[in-house]
């Protein structure tokens, strides 16, 4: 790789493509999705499809109109008959046909105007140039420099250098800053940058952001700022898509995402830098990620890293990496935020009426006064509050109302931070309706159909007016992502609710508990940052809540790593070679109690053996990215023959069916059921496969139902679409609300549950009551179905033998092939006519 650093060009300097390959217009772009750029103005010109390769090259408007005069003047020379008579005698004097003749009178034609181009071409510096180091030599466009300017505005670009001096003296650089900014996107260009100026020699820059619609809308503002081709040199990858290309050098992924490369990939070669945003939220990817990163750099010399965090908690984060270089960045901008609390606290069931209403009074009082950002517990909330804004009738001015929630895509976001030149139709459709891929979840209220104009393009303090008649007034309604992920700098209004809704999870049943919690003091600073990202302007935050209420918040988030379910994370660590939990190095270890139940979990799916090593099944089951109960499900379905319908269950189940289907299972063995009953039942079966451990049988036939060794009580969920209540049971999920329900379930028959797992329901195993009694009767009749075989005592102590490996297999490139002794299913084993039913 070679680099023309005089130049500020890089082309074979990228990695994995020739940087010279540009034939498809505007900046390189996929020729179906970007405007052929200089291509249809040549056209329309009457170039045709001829383009001369200083304006391919550079695609600047100057150039192409100094070549285009010269072309205009030669058309107008050849018309007048300065070529015309010379092409004449050439076709009289040796009698070529027109064809012929009017391809020689083109080529005179092209060759003059190049000729008189490239001698009167006054060159680069005098048509004042700059061309783009990452973008095939092309000069910038008029919108990068419009974008420019408003980067040089913010907080964090004054410490350009001080941040290139930091990555040039030591591995680690910790930034901490406030919200708002700018850390999120100019940190990544300034790590491009860096090792654009090493030629890519230790690889790329990797972002790891902390949920998809944030990697998403990051990447396609910073391809914009850097004026490059979003997809192209700057992608990204979400569990559910890879928008990037060998091309890319700068690639922003979930954090998630980036665990499981490492798990690939250990060293992390492909990367030369590698961004932690946003840590203070604190997700289980990010702290396992930061703690692999400590081994990987002991490994990698030439590897950086870059901790992007809050002011507040960069302290936290510094004693735990240890020896780093800080960066801090100084506050967004000058103004003050002005804040009023509640007199009493608004509770949960009025806060969304209450939201509104503080929407509208501010609309009606400060109509010329910047945004509105309006943070909800959760997207139902968020969803009913649109709806109520877009029924006021007695508006002022219009509004622009833009819900922002976890689960939207990047593309229904574009009124986020852009307004379109033309405002969208108002539309009766209702927020609570499904979004399509179509649709932008925006709304224009009482629209007047005025032109508007972009915010953001430009440094004018007219584009913080919000509703001066250029464009109607934004209504940002959102969860908590909003609070430091996705920043808006014309907001000059907060109304914070104070809540946000959390999955706990209960590790001693089993059970997720929905919960709407209280926020951080952290995140209500944060949120009232927000309202003060304008220079001069000062803003107003509305809290729902007393100010005494403060009290009782939180210093900090609680990580996620004490809340949810670690089964699915430490297999990934097991995968990775991590043999002793409690010895690694956790940011902030999770209770043992977490820990144990996840590892009694996986030793029950055969994932583990019983020095908490990984199995060969264990191996195979990582490779999915879903639980590892529906991940032993889907390997399972393969041995049932119902590949298809357990990979339509699981993407139901999950937001990874897109990539199910591309983990090409291979063919089921021969037992493709020959009827619909034989079908469901093989179906049910590989659902208990993985399940086994979830399920409950009725104890009186009232719908009151008894969890297996949890000795809960449950009801089935009433949006459960069982006719009856059956006997048994297999659920999906356990909830814990005002009443105990299973969700998501299906009936089954008791005697699978012992040819998947007898040594788990082993009666001596279970606790004393009617479903010890029932598998008691049951193995006792199965027993008895085999000819010439006794029953086996179960009154007394004992273990039954576990049941032998199933013939497992892996294909080539996932996973480790099995070894030892293994045993192929028997076909008694599926002969339900040799089990004792019980009805």
């Amino acid at each position: 790789m070679s680099t023309n650093q005089e130049n500020g060009t890089a082309n074979d300097a990228k990695p994995g493509g020739s940087g010279t390959n540009f034939t498809n217009g505007y900046h390189g772009g996929r020729s179906e999705d970007k405007p052929a750029g200089d291509a249809e103005a040549a056209v329309s010109c009457g170039l045709g499809a001829w383009r001369p390769n200083c304006i391919q090259k550079c695609a600047n408007a100057k150039l192409f109109c100094f070549v285009l005069a010269w072309f205009m003047f030669f058309e107008g020379l050849m018309y007048s008959g300065f070529f015309k008579g010379a092409i004449t005698s050439l076709e009289k004097q040796f009698r070529m046909p027109s064809s012929v003749s009017g391809t020689l009178a083109t080529v005179a034609e092209i060759t003059a105007v190049v000729v008189v181009t490239f001698v009167t071409y006054p060159g680069a510096d005098s048509l004042d140039l700059e061309l783009n180091p990452y973008g095939h030599n092309l000069v910038f466009s008029s919108r990068y420099y419009q974008l420019l300017g408003k980067r040089k505005g913010l907080p964090i670009y004054a410490c350009k250098e001080v941040f290139m001096t930091a990555m040039r003296k030591s591995q680690v650089v910790l930034v901490e800053g406030k919200v708002g900014s700018g850390k999120t996107t100019q940190i990544p260009q300034w790590c491009a940058e860096f090792v654009h100026a090493h030629q890519y020699q230790s690889g790329i820059v990797g972002c790891a952001e902390p949920a998809d619609l944030v990697t998403c809308s990051v990447a396609q503002r910073v391809a914009d700022e850097m004026d490059l081709v979003f997809g192209e040199e700057v992608g990204y990858c979400t569990a559910l898509e890879d928008f990037s290309t060998q091309e890319t050098i700068l690639r922003f992924v979930n954090d998630s995402v980036l665990l499981r490369e490492i798990a690939v990939d250990p060293l992390l070669e492909r990367y030369g830098v590698i961004i932690l945003d946003e840590v203070q939220r604190r997700t289980v990817a990010t702290d396992l990620t930061m703690a692999l990163l400590g081994d990987i750099l002991s490994q990698r010399s030439d590897m950086r890293v870059v901790v992007v965090t809050t002011s507040i908690q960069a302290g936290n984060f510094q004693s735990y990496i240890g020896a780093c270089e800080v960066v801090k960045v100084p506050g967004a901008g000058d103004s003050t935020t002005e804040i009023h609390h509640t007199q009493d606290v608004v509770h949960d069931g009025k806060c969304v009426e209450e939201a509104v209403k503080r929407v509208t009074e501010i609309h009606a009082n400060d109509g010329d006064n910047g945004d509105i950002l309006v943070f909800l517990a959760d997207e139902k909330e968020v969803q009913e509050a649109c709806k109520r804004l877009r029924e006021v009738d007695d508006l002022p001015a219009p509004l622009h109302i833009i819900p922002v929630f976890p689960s939207l895509s990047h593309n229904q976001l574009q009124g986020l931070y852009d307004v379109p030149d033309e405002e969208p139709e108002p539309t009766d459709k209702g927020l609570d309706e499904p979004l399509r891929d179509e649709d932008t979840p925006e709304d224009v209220v009482e629209n007047d159909g005025s032109d508007t104009e972009e915010s953001g393009t430009d440094g004018d303090d007219d584009d913080d007016d919000t509703i001066s008649g250029e464009r109607p007034r934004k209504v940002i309604v959102a969860t908590d992502i909003a609070d430091s992920c996705l920043v808006v700098d014309t907001v000059g209004f907060v109304v914070d609710s104070g809540r946000v809704r959390q999955e706990v999870f209960n590790a001693r049943v089993r059970a997720t508990q929905d919960l709407v919690s209280l926020i951080s003091r952290l995140s209500a600073d944060q949120r009232a940052d927000l309202a003060s990202l304008r220079p001069g302007r000062p803003g107003k935050c509305f809290r729902l809540y007393p100010q005494d209420f403060m009290e009782d918040l939180a210093a900090f988030p609680n990580p996620e790593i004490h809340r949810v379910n670690l089964t699915p994370w430490i297999l990934l660590l097991k995968r990775l070679g991590v043999e002793d939990l409690l010895k690694f190095d956790f940011p902030d270890p999770p209770a043992t109690e977490f820990l144990s139940g996840a590892m009694n979990q996986l030793k029950h799916l055969d994932a583990v053996d019983e020095t908490g090593c990984l199995t060969d099944l264990g191996a195979i089951m990582s490779e999915f990215p879903v639980d590892p109960q529906l991940a032993r499900t889907i390997i399972a379905s393969c041995e049932y023959g119902c590949c298809e319908d357990i990979l339509t269950i699981a993407a139901l189940l999950t937001d990874f069916g897109a990539i199910l289907e591309r983990l090409e299972l291979g063919p089921c063995e021969d037992s493709e059921p020959k009827t619909e009953e034989e079908r469901v039942k093989n179906i049910k079966r590989a659902l208990a496969e993985g399940y086994f451990m979830q399920v409950a049988h009725d104890l009186d036939g009232t719908g009151n139902y008894f969890i297996v060794k949890e000795t809960q009580v449950v009801q089935l969920h009433p949006t459960t679409c069982l006719d009856s209540n059956p006997g048994w049971v297999l659920y999906h999920e356990f909830v814990l609300s005002e009443r105990n329900y299973i969700t998501t379930l299906t009936e089954i028959e008791p005697q699978w549950l012992f040819d998947i797992a007898p040594k788990y329901f082993d009666p001596t195993n279970l606790p004393q009551g009617e479903a010890r009694r029932r598998f008691h009767s049951i193995l006792v009749k199965s027993e008895l179905a085999v000819p010439g075989k006794p029953a086996r005592e179960w009154a007394g102590p004992g273990v039954a033998q576990p049941a032998a490996p199933r013939n497992f297999t892996s294909h080539p490139g996932r996973g480790p092939v099995p070894h030892g002794q293994t045993r192929e299913r028997k076909e008694e084993d599926d002969d339900d006519s040799k089990l004792c039913v019980i009805s």
